[in-house]
């Protein structure tokens, strides 16, 4: 196919992405440099000092460590469960992987709305969990669940476990079952089939699921406005309360463009890294 027909064809995708992603990201950059003046309202003009109030107040830098610590939790948390998950679902049946996917793609079935809610009935004072714990005499009095940076991590890795398994899932479905038949022909266990066999060729998927829940989870907004603490408790809800509740768009759109920044620093970096170490325990084989 000649490259002209191939412009052809994908000039319908790069239209929309240009229409409905670069063009509204530029002008969030652009309100970033602007200032909001007494009256409340916006003056066009470049200036720095929206990005200087944020990296210098500590209300703003607590909200930006308090994401990035979440988001992290989140990430491992999923990769715990998930690994094992995919590995499972890697060696079931094919009787069993079909239901077995179909429960762990149920987050993605469900609206984040409805699946936020549903954490109130079960996390609760009356909830499921309290009802429970109080039913079996371990606690007196109800446990507060809801409303907690606990609730939001539950809640993001609950939403975000299909993520991860499913890069995992696809990056084993590459790998020849006979590898690890051979190595532990050749004396090796299962901690050191997984270890040194199969790890290493998963670098790819585990890098491609863990980037992908860091940015959701970097990103979210309904989970933390939901089940978090009341107020702006995380930084989508900080630029959303900038947005509608304060009508301050310069600083809203300065925190988006941090937000986008640090995502997309701690991703290169972390991407980097693991690939020299996959190649690195690649070449030690």
């Amino acid at each position: 196919m000649r490259p002209r027909s191939i412009i052809l064809l994908l000039s319908p995708a790069i239209l929309l992405t240009v229409m409905l992603l670069l063009l509204p990201v530029g002008f969030l950059f652009r309100y970033s440099f602007y200032q909001v003046d007494i009256s409340n309202q916006i003056s066009s003009g470049f200036s720095l000092a929206n990005f200087g109030k944020l990296l210098s107040d500590s209300f703003y830098l607590g909200i930006l460590g308090k994401t990035l610590l979440l988001s992290f939790t989140v990430t491992l948390a999923a990769l715990i469960i998930g690994l094992p998950l995919a590995a499972y679902l890697w060696k079931a049946s094919r009787r069993m992987r079909l239901p077995l996917t179909i429960l762990v793609l149920s987050p993605l079935l469900v609206s984040i709305v409805v699946s936020s809610y549903g954490w109130i009935v079960i996390l609760g004072t009356k909830g499921i969990i309290n009802n429970v714990l109080l039913a079996t005499g371990l606690i007196n009095a109800p446990v507060k669940l809801l409303y907690t940076n606990t609730a939001i991590m539950i809640g993001l890795v609950h939403l975000v476990i299909p993520f991860m398994v499913l890069p995992i899932l696809a990056n084993l479905e590459r790998i020849e079952g006979s590898l690890a038949e051979a190595a532990e022909t050749l004396g090796a266990n299962r901690f050191r089939v997984w270890t040194e066999v199969l790890l290493p060729l998963l670098v790819p998927g585990i890098a491609g699921g863990t980037n992908i829940v860091f940015a959701l989870a970097m990103s979210a907004y309904v989970t933390p406005a939901v089940l978090g603490p009341s107020g702006p408790n995380f930084i989508t809800t900080l630029i959303y309360q900038h947005f509608v509740t304060l009508y301050d768009w310069p600083t809203g759109s300065a925190l988006a463009v941090v937000l986008f920044a640090l995502s997309m620093t701690v991703i290169t970096a972390y991407s980097l890294a693991l690939s020299h170490l996959g190649f690195k325990a690649l070449g030690n084989r």
